[in-house]
């Protein structure tokens, strides 16, 4: 018999590589079931649901992106689940507050880009596009009694963020619960095998298993992944805290910002962020340690080439040598007429440099608007012929 798919422990080094379920025994036990999977010699079910909450994706989001691009690399059935059921909730998995919820028109409007900026990462030609809408919206209410009755309240009240927020008396609304359910209910709509997802949303993943095996499907096998932390190395990765890569910044910020990243936490991008070969993971590791600078540009140059291609990776780094490490000017600095008695605040924040007023005076109030390589006033006026620089990466010249 000619064996379709590649060898059982190959798929199984990658697929498990950078895989998180703070739990030994999860790992273990996960890890069994996939590997019996795998040995069916067939191609899987793997589904991967965001919640379109924003208008773009971030580094972060491409996390489960990555793993299930190698599902797919492997010649799995991969399905990209667009939650606009779930974001009408929102997972409440990292959150330790109650999500502000969504109007149905914010969602539409949200995930407009999504499936394009994933098609980035994913071969679009040979993944699924569903939206949970197409099942939870046709639930009648005795489906979801029924649902429910399938989970105790001591179930929901022991994960770790409805507990705290319940000891220290804040209050947890129970359409919060049906979250879980929802997202449980998708892998038995989808009738899937694998579903990849965060570390934070394993008991969301666990609900799906109950679900599925209570109407007899078999559970899907869980492959959850860390959080990616921000470019603070300490908090989630988020645009909201402004600690974020944009999947479509442009390759200079995106390059600059990989070159901010901290370097205990280095590794951690390489492992999540990037498709760096996995067998190549340790040697990366071993070089860190003994050139951390080298390893931080290949890791800038990596994340970059992805997104824009290997000539805009290699402009970009060159682009930073010059005018970070040189301290010289950018080749193509944009150009920008001003009138007399112009804000220089004003431009900034016209230019897109900072999104309002408040965040314009608050660079300046840090000290990173330059004229001419002059620390500036918020009250400087935009003088032309002048070169204006904002932040380490953003320039403009005064005409």
């Amino acid at each position: 018999m000619t064996r379709k798919m590649a060898p059982v422990d190959e798929q199984l080094f990658v697929l498990m590589s950078g895989v998180d379920y703070g739990d030994e025994q999860h790992r273990e036990t996960f890890g069994d079931e996939l590997r019996k999977l795998l040995e069916e010699d067939r191609p899987l079910r793997v589904y991967l649901g965001i919640d379109p909450t924003a208008t773009s994706l971030t580094l972060g989001h491409t996390v489960p992106l990555r793993k299930l691009q190698q599902f797919q690399y492997y010649g799995h059935h991969c399905i990209f689940l667009i939650g606009d059921y779930t974001a009408l909730i929102g997972d409440p998995s990292d959150k330790n507050k109650l999500r502000p919820m969504l109007t149905a028109e914010d969602i539409k409007q949200n995930e407009a880009s999504y499936f394009e900026q994933a098609s980035i990462i994913l071969d679009a030609s040979k993944t699924e596009l569903r939206h949970n809408s197409e099942w939870l919206g046709s639930l009648e209410f005795p489906d979801v009694i029924a649902l429910m009755a399938k989970f105790t309240a001591a179930e929901m009240l022991r994960r770790d963020n409805f507990r705290k927020r319940f000891d220290d008396g804040d209050p947890i609304y129970l359409h919060e619960f049906l979250y879980a359910l929802m997202q449980g209910y998708d892998a038995y709509a989808l009738e899937v095998d694998v579903q990849v997802g965060g570390t934070e949303q394993l008991f969301n993943l666990m609900a799906g298993r109950k679900i599925q095996e209570d109407a007899g499907q078999r559970p899907h096998v869980p492959v959850t992944l860390p959080i990616l932390v921000g470019l603070d190395g300490k908090e989630r990765m988020s645009k909201s805290k402004g600690n974020f890569i944009g999947v479509d910044e442009a390759p200079g910020e995106q390059y600059g910002k990989a070159m901010s990243v901290p370097d205990e936490v280095v590794m951690d991008y390489f492992v999540l962020a990037t498709n760096v070969p996995r067998n190549e993971l340790e040697d990366i590791g071993r070089q860190i340690k003994a050139d951390p600078m080298k390893m931080k540009k290949l890791l800038a140059r990596s994340i970059v080439a992805e997104f824009h291609g290997e000539d805009a990776a290699r402009d970009a780094e060159a682009e930073f040598e010059r005018t970070v490490q040189r301290k010289e000017l950018p080749q193509d600095i944009p150009a920008v007429a001003v009138g007399d008695g112009t804000s220089l605040l004003d431009v900034i924040v016209e230019q897109g440099l900072a999104p309002s007023k408040r965040e314009a005076r608050r660079l300046f109030q840090q000290g990173a608007v330059h004229i001419d390589g002059t620390e500036a006033e918020a009250g400087a006026m935009a003088t032309p012929g002048s070169v204006v620089q904002v932040g380490k990466r953003r320039w403009l010249r005064l005409e």
